[in-house]
């Protein structure tokens, strides 16, 4: 099994990097394929489009994009991060509420950019 902050190969990771290890089991054999944080946010971006498209703007699709924006922050891309963010706090304003704890966390993010 892959420990707490190591990879696959039982290496440490630095906390800050954005490694994710991923085991793959075909024909019986286990396999483990590692992304880099900037394809994380390609796969991040790419369900954001399909759950817009799918569901359009809703809880679902705001966390997901808050998610990206999360990450976004995390590699100092702030204007990015920060378009997400606001997007984040309209949807979850409308649908959950202003003093809801989820819209006061997006507050808290915006605040912190």
């Amino acid at each position: 099994p892959i420990k707490l902050g190591e990879d696959w190969r039982g290496e440490p990771t630095h906390p800050n990097r954005n490694v994710w290890v991923i085991r793959v089991e075909t024909d019986g054999s286990v396999q483990h394929a590692t992304t880099d944080a900037d394809s994380f946010l390609d796969v991040l971006q790419l369900r954001l489009q399909k759950l817009r498209a799918s569901t359009g703007e809703d809880v679902l699709t705001a966390n997901c994009m808050f998610e990206l924006a999360r990450r976004l922050h995390g590699r100092a891309r702030y204007g990015e991060a920060g378009k997400l963010y606001r997007k984040c706090l309209r949807i979850w304003r409308a649908k959950l509420g202003e003093d809801h704890r989820v819209t006061l966390l997006s507050l808290n993010n915006l605040a912190a950019l």
